[in-house]
């Protein structure tokens, strides 16, 4: 089923697409992936509560836990930071 994403809502951060689609998906712990991406528990915590936005670095560690790629990590986050530019 594709997914409609509407211009007049904000687009997720990408932390949370990613706890929803990967770590709650496959019931894998915080620290059991923190260890996976190799970046600090309290790191992940934070990027999967869109307090840390995608840099390339983690968008690449990303894609290697994922197979989504890091481009897909990096517009994510672009596209989460326009929507919230233009709701301001």
């Amino acid at each position: 089923m594709p997914v409609l994403r509407s211009n007049h809502l904000p687009t997720q951060h990408p932390g949370v697409v990613f706890k929803r689609y990967y770590l709650d998906r496959h019931n894998i712990k915080l620290t059991d992936a923190a260890k996976t991406l190799d970046i600090e528990t309290y790191h992940l915590n934070n990027f999967i509560n869109g307090e840390v936005t995608v840099t390339y670095p983690l968008a690449t560690k990303l894609e290697s836990v994922t197979g989504i790629s890091s481009s897909f990590w990096l517009n994510l986050q672009k596209s989460h930071n326009s929507s919230i530019d233009s709701s301001m």
